[in-house]
This record gives C-alpha cells, sequence and structure tokens, in this order.
C-alpha cells in the first residue's frame, strides 16, 4: 500500500496553494511548531485531505501508538502526518501537522513532495521552534528565510549569521528537497529559551503564527492563543523569580541581547543548565495546569 493516501473526494480545486508545515520531535523545541500548526487547524476547522500512513516511518517501540475510548468502543491512535485545506480570503491554503520519522526519510519526502505536485503548491513554508541562549523576559525572536525582502521584512524575521553544517532534522531534507525541484520555500523559526523545555509552549507558537499570517497577510483569530501565552509566561516568572541562579542567568542574558541587538553568542560560562531546566520544569509541574 503507498504510504499517502488523498481523502477529499472529489478533491478540493486549489489555486496556487501555499503549503504550511510542521514536523513534531528534533525540530519542535518546547512543541512550538507543531502547536502553532494545531493551532491554526482548529481555528479554522481545516478540512483533511490526506495523510501519510506511518507504518513504515515509525519505530512503535520509541512512538507508542496510544489507546482511548470513543463513546464504549476502545480504539488506538496511531502517529498522525495529515494534510489539512482551509481559504483564508482569495488565499488557498493547506497545512500539515506531522511527525518526524525514524525511518526511511527519502521515501517519506516523496510522499511530501507527491502533495507539493498534486496540488501545484507555489510555496512551502515550514514551522520550527529551536532553543537557544534567549531570555524570555525579551520578545520571543523568530528566525528564518523567505523567498525575497519583501517576504522576509514582512514576517519580522531574524537572519542567523555563518553557514551552519551538521546534524539535520526532516525540515532540512525537505528544504533542500524543495531547493532542488525549485519549490519557493521559506523557514520560519521560533527562539526558545533553552532552560524552558517544558511542553506545550505557547509563546512560542503564538510568535510563529504572528510571523507567519504577516508574511502571508492572511487572519486568524488569536485571543486564545494570547491567553494561553500569558498564563505561561505569569507562571515562568515566577519560576524563575524563585530561583537565584536562574534570575541572575537570566539577567546576563537580558544584558547580552540589549548591548548586541542581535542573536546571541553563547555565554562565556553558563551555569548547570540541567538543574536550571530541572528547577523550572518541576515549578511548572506543581503550577496549575495552565493552558492546553
Amino acid at each position: 500500500m503507498a504510504p499517502l493516501r488523498y481523502l477529499e473526494s472529489p478533491e478540493p480545486e486549489l489555486n496556487e496553494p501555499i503549503l504550511i508545515g510542521a514536523f513534531a520531535g528534533w525540530s519542535d523545541a518546547g512543541g512550538g511548531a507543531s502547536g502553532a500548526a494545531k493551532y491554526l487547524i482548529d481555528r479554522w476547522h481545516a478540512t483533511r485531505i490526506a495523510e501519510i500512513e506511518a507504518e513504515d516511518f515509525y519505530d512503535f517501540t520509541q512512538l507508542r501508538p496510544t489507546v482511548k475510548y470513543i463513546h464504549d468502543v476502545r480504539v488506538i491512535e496511531w502517529p498522525q502526518n495529515a494534510f489539512y485545506f482551509h481559504r483564508a480570503g482569495e488565499r488557498d491554503l493547506i497545512l500539515f501537522n506531522g511527525i518526524e520519522p525514524h525511518l526511511k526519510w527519502k521515501t517519506y519526502i516523496r510522499s511530501f513532495m507527491d502533495v507539493v505536485e498534486h496540488y501545484k503548491v507555489s510555496m512551502v513554508v515550514s514551522l520550527g521552534s529551536m532553543f537557544v541562549d534567549y531570555p524570555h523576559t525579551r520578545p520571543m525572536r523568530v528566525t528564518g528565510q523567505a523567498p525575497n525582502e519583501e517576504l522576509q521584512e514582512k514576517a519580522g524575521l531574524y537572519t542567523r549569521g555563518g553557514r551552519y553544517e551538521g546534524p539535520t532534522g526532516i525540515n532540512g531534507v525537505l528544504n533542500a528537497t524543495l531547493r532542488d525541484m525549485d519549490v519557493q520555500a521559506a523557514t520560519i523559526w521560533a527562539n526558545v529559551p533553552h532552560y524552558v523545555s517544558a511542553s506545550p509552549n505557547p509563546p512560542a507558537s503564538l510568535a510563529l503564527i504572528k510571523a507567519l499570517t504577516a508574511m502571508l497577510d492572511i487572519e486568524v483569530p488569536l485571543t486564545r492563543m494570547m491567553r494561553h501565552a500569558t498564563a505561561f509566561e505569569s507562571q515562568l516568572n515566577e519560576a524563575t523569580a524563585k530561583n537565584s541562579e536562574v534570575s541572575e542567568y537570566v539577567r546576563s542574558l537580558e544584558e547580552r541581547i540589549d548591548a548586541e541587538n542581535e542573536i546571541i553568542r553563547p555565554p562565556a560560562e553558563l551555569p548547570a543548565t540541567e538543574n536550571l531546566v530541572q528547577d523550572v520544569e518541576e515549578f511548572l509541574r506543581r503550577s496549575s495546569q495552565g493552558p492546553q
């Protein structure tokens, strides 16, 4: 059985749609990217149009299926890689929310690209989030690239200096494939403070959605996400205030950011970050459930 399956019959007639994609996993710090994609799909009540079957791509001892009850029927839910359709004004959008695969990355990307070719996608915007040395007390920074300066400026994207070489995620493989196939591509990454690994991270998702909607000139109600982000930030501020080591470290990051006004370099002396993360995470667990 082919891993890609189209679901809608008849299929929607799309006019040069833009595809917005997010992958849970390595390129999804704090669930920022997958949280943004899920929010857009839910708020727009987007229609599911295709899916990539999970069987060939995951080690189910690492990513286990889950069980739940629908009414009185016990059902198994498998890892999902699904495409959705939404029309925002006069613009057709395809939204993808998936999970970085464990196996057969080339086959997985071919399935993804089948959708790009099938619907004649005009541009792919991939969302991601990464841990960086950046204080949570400053506005969440988004980095990335766009096909032209106008879109770059609209989204408010900061460009990262240097030419990275090293391990990459499925986002990197996808963008290299899009380049080779001459499909326009943009990337938007939320810069998540490395000492805040809690998931979901509404401020990261909110920053991604704001940059995306500004880039594409589209609208989505954000009241719910903004409320969640405010609650999350309030808990985080309380957590850091209770830990002098964390507070001092955050102040050092603030000074560096304010002085340089650019993507920061790692501090010369970094505190024991595992302890910082554990302290903050433990506080968040003890706090109220917060936004879901």
